[in-house]
């Protein structure tokens, strides 16, 4: 079975195409930028309406560190400032005499593979993805892509920080006491046919359709992927 995984355009996948990937798998690194505010117009001494008389660069322009960014020329001095760190001008406010540099740092963001298979197909912002047999379900309140091994999870049964550690619990439902209890013990996930009772600190998924919670139970297959894109929840081997 082959599905398509989409991934943001500011983040670059890790995999090669015939790659064998699971869920302890670095997937795809993604720099981790800020917005630096510099008020050009305290700095040049100058009005805030007046700072495009004095700018040196642009919105969308890239700067460079010790860039000059704005000069004010007097009769006597000439004051200047430049760019304390390597950016994007993203915005300039002629209301607040404000610049706004986007930077990105040299630390990254390494994001973990919700899927269990092998990388058919890179694309430059999706992969193809074959998995062993299964089948896809629409969810729905999906904040992010996640996945793992299933847990069909029984209330009235009783499970260890063993049992319960980075699973995917499958359920109907949960009460609150169970929630929390079941997140204290490490789960990584919940997938149910209702809303949950408690605001999750985990992933969470909601079936769309009634009828799919029984065929799933039946299916009995032990990994899923949930994806936020397609709004998709796929069982499989």
């Amino acid at each position: 079975m082959i599905i398509t995984y989409s991934f943001p355009s500011d983040t670059v996948c890790l995999l090669k195409e015939g790659s064998k990937v699971d869920f302890q798998t670095f997937l795809l690194e993604k720099k981790i930028g800020k917005e630096l505010e510099i008020n050009i117009a305290t700095e040049l001494g100058i009005e805030p309406e007046n700072i495009f008389r004095h700018l040196k660069k642009l919105v969308g322009e890239k700067v460079v560190k010790d860039d000059l960014l704005g000069e004010k020329k007097g009769l006597l001095s000439t004051k200047k400032f430049s760019s304390p760190e390597t950016g994007i001008i993203k915005e300039i406010d002629h209301h607040k005499g404000i610049l706004i540099i986007a930077t990105t740092s040299k630390e990254k963001n390494k994001i973990l593979s919700p899927f269990k298979g092998e990388v058919e197909k890179v694309n430059k912002e999706s992969l193809q993805i074959k998995i062993n047999k299964g089948e896809g379900f629409p969810v729905k309140n999906v904040a992010a892509d996640f996945g793992g091994e299933v847990l069909y999870f029984e209330s009235s049964s009783s499970y260890s920080s063993a049992d319960l550690s980075q699973k995917i619990i499958f359920t109907d439902k949960i009460n609150s006491y169970l929630q929390v209890k079941t997140e204290a013990l490490g789960i990584k996930g919940y997938v149910t046919l209702e809303k949950l009772p408690e605001k999750p600190d985990s992933y969470f998924a909601n079936l769309k359709n009634i009828d799919d919670f029984k065929k799933i139970k039946k299916l009995n297959y032990p990994y899923c992927t949930v994806m936020v894109q397609s709004a998709k929840i796929y069982f499989y081997q």
